[in-house]
Parts: C-alpha cells; sequence; structure tokens
C-alpha cells in the first residue's frame, strides 16, 4: 500500500467507501474490510489496532442499535429478526469506513499526498502549500490551548473547555500565523502562476492501475454475485 500513487489511493478508496454507502451488501462491505483490513495489519502496532477497534466497536454498538429501532419504526412488520440484520448492517459499514480510512493514513504521508495532487490533478500551489501549513499548525494547537488554560488560571478565571474564553484566543493566534505564513512566502518571492519542479514526483504506474483494476473487480463482484 505504501507504494501506491497517493491521489490514486484517495480515490479509490472514496469510491469504494462510496460504492457500499449506496447499497446495503453485508457481504460486500465485510470482503472490503477483511481485504483492507489484511493490507494494513504491518503497518499497525497492538496498541494501535486494540486502539481502533475499540472506538469502531463503541461507534458500532451505537449505530447498530440506531438502526434497529429505526428500521422498526419505520415498518409495520413484527420482524425482530430483520431489524437485527438491519442494525448489523449499519454497524458493519462503520468498521468498513474505519479500516479503509486507516489503510489511507497508516500509508501515506501528508506531505506526499499534497505533491501527488499537485501533479496528477494539478491541485493549485496555492491551495497546496496552504494544506501544509495547515498540517503543520495544527500540532500546536493543543500547547497553544494548554498556555491559554494556564494563563487564565493564572488570573484567578475558571472556564468551560468549550467556552469562548480559550476558543476565540486560538482562532486570533490561528490567523496570526496564516498572515506570518503568507508574507514569508511573498517576501521569498512566491509565484502561484510559475513552473515549479518537485524534489519527489509521482506518476501512475502499472501496480497503480492493477489496484483500480483489483478494487474495482472487488466492487463488481460483490454487488452482483454477494448481495
Amino acid at each position: 500500500m505504501k507504494t501506491l500513487n497517493p491521489s490514486v489511493k484517495l480515490f479509490v478508496i472514496l469510491a469504494l467507501a462510496l460504492v457500499i454507502s449506496f447499497q446495503t451488501n453485508s457481504r460486500l462491505t465485510l470482503l472490503v474490510t477483511i481485504v483492507f483490513l489484511v493490507l494494513t495489519l504491518k503497518e499497525l502496532t497492538i496498541k494501535k489496532m486494540v486502539l481502533l477497534f475499540g472506538l469502531l466497536s463503541l461507534s458500532a454498538l451505537g449505530v447498530f442499535f440506531t438502526g434497529l429501532i429505526f428500521y422498526q419504526n419505520q415498518t409495520t412488520q413484527d420482524s425482530q429478526a430483520q431489524a437485527i440484520q438491519y442494525g448489523l448492517d449499519m454497524a458493519a459499514r462503520v468498521y468498513c469506513f474505519g479500516i479503509l480510512g486507516t489503510a489511507f493514513t497508516a500509508t501515506t504521508k501528508i506531505d506526499d499526498l499534497i505533491y501527488s495532487l499537485q501533479q496528477q490533478v494539478a491541485l493549485p500551489p496555492v491551495f497546496a502549500y496552504g494544506l501544509m501549513a495547515a498540517f503543520q499548525i495544527a500540532p500546536i494547537l493543543p500547547t497553544e490551548y494548554k498556555h491559554i488554560k494556564q494563563s487564565l488560571r493564572s488570573r484567578g478565571m475558571t472556564v468551560g473547555p468549550f467556552s469562548m474564553t480559550f476558543l476565540i484566543p486560538l482562532l486570533v493566534k490561528s490567523i496570526r500565523w496564516s498572515e506570518l505564513l503568507a508574507d514569508a512566502m511573498t517576501s521569498r518571492g512566491f509565484d502561484p502562476a510559475a513552473n515549479r519542479s518537485y524534489a519527489k514526483t509521482f506518476t501512475i504506474r502499472h501496480r497503480d492501475w492493477l489496484f483500480i483494476l483489483c478494487c474495482v473487480t472487488v466492487s463488481l463482484i460483490g454487488t452482483m454475485y454477494l448481495s
């Protein structure tokens, strides 16, 4: 999975998620989940796997009961088995979407994805570098949150975790960081319309076409023969 083109991987996984979303096919959902779980196993530690399945199980449990109650309220027939089957189908999608997302994030670097989007789908440099900056700033926000919390506590102020007293300073700092980044890029002569080279180039190779073909085949077989 790591050797695949990031853009191809992204759009194929999104397409698979859409195929699963628009049909109630538990066998296809299970097949896709197992295939991508096997492809992702070597990229995750046991701790991460336990955390992943713990969160997915908690979400799937809520979705199961939601689907169960929804089916019972929507039908006049007293069929507990069908309601349970509907709830299980909905819960299985949670696992499938979680595994698909994990397969992508565990095998793809954000910089590689952005470079690939620039080269394969002509993503404008302004948006590309903006995304890079956003992902670089995101890890700083928890530290800034702690600093603001300590600053307020030193003044004798106690506020809730989602109070605007916290959020407004974070928003102001984010805007200030974005302005500093824009000024730095302008001062270094950044021109979004200029032709540029890349330290790492990405192309769609035979293995990418094979990945696309395999995913299309699995989707067609699952839709036509496993429904």
